[in-house]
């Protein structure tokens, strides 16, 4: 069933949230290293405490264009997860009709719901687009090159989900790629993550990625990286830059990871950042 989708309109474009369901963890596994005070302080929450973060994507319907903005998880992360596909039809978007998959990043919670658990693609008539240097580090790399046996499984599962769209796959820069829609590359988080600005007029949205994962964390402490980093230093710079262009610039967000439907428009605040919801 259908997550109550929410939909914001951007000149020409009508954005919809769609969920892919939660993914569960603990701040000790995704934030090694974090301090538990701060972290009670600031949540309520241990360090071993569950916390349920959203797995969300995009529908961005205009100009002839229906283009999905990440495609969740498929089957490959249990049975909380998975559920974009069966919400996308629910809500009257049959999946043979999405134009394009834009993809912020290679991660398993993005990029595995390009194809079933047959390995069959899940939206054959969509162009993908994607990051070069993504696709480089995820799917062309030898997998001796993998830093560790999770992220050697990732490019096993990476080229999997890809090898279907292998003749409409656009490795992309940054720029204007559709019309009114920028892609922005933002490492760190991986060495392509990439958000996408839709635009109309004098009004925007940027559909951020993963540049925050747990808002109650890295709003007030933008420094705190997480497990699935490739470059966490890196990761940290780019969240800055997003955080203080979306709050300077008025532009409104959404975001892989907060709950769901996962718009707002970012503010300062006395410390760090604060996301007001739409």
């Amino acid at each position: 069933m259908a997550q109550g989708n929410q939909s914001i309109i951007i000149g020409d474009y009508i954005i919809t949230a769609f969920s892919d369901g939660l993914f569960q963890t603990t701040i000790d596994v995704t934030a090694p290293g974090v301090d538990k005070e701060m972290t009670q302080s600031l949540s309520g929450k241990t360090l071993t405490d569950p916390v349920f973060l959203a797995v969300n994507a995009f529908l961005v319907e205009g100009r002839g264009i229906r283009a999905l903005v990440d495609a969740g998880t498929s089957d490959t992360m249990g049975p909380a997860l998975g559920k974009l596909p069966e919400n996308l039809i629910a809500a009257g978007k049959p999946l043979d009709s999405i134009t394009h998959v834009l993809l912020t990043h290679i991660h398993p919670d993005h990029s595995n719901g390009l194809i079933d658990g047959a390995g069959n693609a899940y939206f054959p008539k969509a162009d993908v687009l994607v990051q070069d240097e993504e696709y480089r580090f995820w799917i062309e790399r030898d997998l001796s090159q993998a830093a560790h046996e999770r992220q050697r499984g990732n490019m096993v599962r990476a080229r999997a989900s890809v090898a279907p769209y292998a003749a409409r796959t656009t490795r992309i820069g940054d720029g204007e790629i559709l019309p009114g829609i920028f892609a922005q590359k933002s490492p760190g988080h991986t060495p392509g993550h990439t958000a996408w600005t839709v635009t109309g007029g004098k009004d925007s949205l940027m559909i951020w990625g993963d540049t925050i994962h747990m808002a109650f964390l890295q709003l007030q402490h933008p420094e705190i990286a997480f497990i699935f980093d490739v470059d966490p230093e890196l990761a940290v710079k780019s969240r800055l830059r997003l955080l203080d262009q979306t709050s300077a610039d008025g532009i409104r967000i959404a975001g892989m990871h907060l709950d769901f439907p996962g718009f707002g428009i970012v503010r300062r605040a006395k410390t760090g950042y604060v996301i007001a919801a739409e």
